[in-house]
């Protein structure tokens, strides 16, 4: 193998573990619908109102589970 080879190689192993990387600190799906869950209770909770944020976004991924179950259900 020559020189101009294996630096092309190295070259992309570097970009590939460069976009495994970038790949894992995207947002899930699973994410995504617990952020839609999150905004929406968010925004039917009065202002003033006082609120545990972990039960609140526990809630919130548990409905994103449920979101997930429901999409990948085979009819």
């Amino acid at each position: 193998m020559s020189g101009e080879t294996k630096h092309r190689i190295s070259c992309l192993e570097i970009e590939n573990a460069e976009l495994h990387r970038q790949l894992a600190d995207r947002p899930t799906l699973r994410d995504q619908f617990a952020m839609v869950a999150l905004n929406g209770v968010l925004t039917a909770i009065p202002f003033e109102t006082e609120f545990n944020i972990k039960k609140i976004t526990l809630s919130c991924y548990k409905v994103a589970d449920a979101m997930m179950e429901v999409r990948d259900a085979k009819d």
